[in-house]
């Protein structure tokens, strides 16, 4: 009698629970890709008021509409190809897609990735070709004593290649990103693998710290400022640099290290790359926020000496970024100087598809002969 009422029970539950699953509203796909490039994006909020669509390769938010199960949707036609930033705007609240697990790598996410292949390929977009590995390392920093973790990318062949070294490039985010945001948003692991299976790059090793070590900083505040490029450089050589030599198979002298980044990331590297030409020979800035004043004053008093040490100072900015003004009083400075350097004024403002193509024309220009 009490083995038969448990089992009734056991059924109660199993049944109960059958109902329950088969009373959840069925899986959203979004976003859909079509073919023509058609993107749909949808969003279950049944209790909202307003849902918009707020798309990166858009210049205004598209508003999107209601169904009766409390979906809301928006087909977008003819998408441009590319890798953007969106998210949706529900009842002035930006929500990430729930049914997109893609998402932009930042200190507090807030963005969802969408990707349309070019045709033919860009050099973001996956090909068939050898590719790299990326790596992800937890140390303990004696800069800032306590945990942290950086990426690192090797290059195809690396493992095969037991007596060959490597040169190194240390690329950094901006502000608001963090380690991964090169390699899951910026592609930059494909964008190698392309160019070197082409012929246009050499293979390299490349490293990618978390460029906030004292958290977030207030560019209002230099002091602030100060304090967390000067934590930066410390863990960077303290720390970093040191990991990547005991681990893995790399050259060390400057005419075989470089460093790049994008705004926050393009400051730190013109601050401590051109602050530091022996240990760094090759140096971008992608729509990079100001060198500190010292270390700018410190590097224009010696041309001489940056045209002898430096094999590459690139920087480009687009012609809408809120950086332009910055980056041309600084290459006016360069010209008045006569320190050599390459400057690339282009279509774009601050975002990430113009420094996707920035890496793509800088990172064959690395580790050449010629100066």
């Amino acid at each position: 009698m009490k083995t038969s009422l448990l089992l009734a029970l056991a059924f109660c539950f199993i049944g109960a629970s059958a109902r329950a699953q088969n009373a959840r509203p069925p899986r959203i796909v979004s976003p859909e890709i079509e073919a023509g490039q058609k993107v749909t994006f949808r969003l279950r909020a049944p209790k909202a008021a307003e849902v918009v669509l707020q798309g990166q390769w858009a210049k205004q938010p598209v508003p999107m509409t209601r169904d009766a199960d409390g979906v809301w949707s928006i087909a977008v036609e003819n998408t441009p190809a590319g890798i953007w930033e969106y998210s949706f705007t529900v009842d002035g609240l930006n929500v990430l897609d729930p049914g997109n697990p893609a998402l932009k790598p930042q200190r507090e996410p807030g963005k969802s990735i969408l990707h349309i292949p070019s045709t033919p390929p860009a050099p973001w977009d996956w090909q068939d070709v050898p590719h790299g590995t990326v790596h992800v390392h937890d140390y303990q920093s004696k800069a800032l004593g306590r945990q942290r973790e950086l990426w690192v990318y090797t290059p195809p062949g690396y493992e095969s290649e037991a007596s060959k070294k490597f040169p190194v490039l240390v690329l950094q985010h901006g502000s608001g990103d963090n380690q991964q945001t090169w390699v899951q948003h910026g592609k930059a692991n494909w964008i190698l693998d392309n160019l070197i299976a082409q012929g246009k790059a050499r293979p390299m090793v490349m490293v990618m710290l978390d460029g906030h070590p004292l958290g977030a900083t207030g560019f209002n505040d230099p002091a602030k400022r100060g304090a967390a490029m000067e934590a930066f450089q410390s863990e960077l050589f303290d720390d970093a640099l040191p990991l990547i030599k005991s681990l893995y198979r790399v050259e060390t002298d400057a005419a075989h290290r470089a460093i790049a980044g994008l705004s926050m990331g393009g400051g730190q590297s013109l601050t401590v790359g051109l602050g530091n030409p022996d240990r760094f020979a090759w140096v971008g800035a992608f729509s990079a926020a100001p060198l500190s004043p010292e270390s700018a004053q410190k590097f224009l008093a010696d041309p001489a000496a940056a045209n002898a040490k430096l094999r590459l100072l690139w920087i480009g900015v687009g012609k809408d970024d809120f950086l332009r003004q910055r980056n041309e009083d600084f290459v006016a400075a360069l010209k008045e100087k006569g320190i050599h350097h390459e400057w690339v004024l282009s279509e774009g403002g601050h975002s990430w598809p113009v420094w996707r193509q920035y890496l793509s024309d800088f990172a064959p220009l690395l580790f050449t002969d010629a100066k």
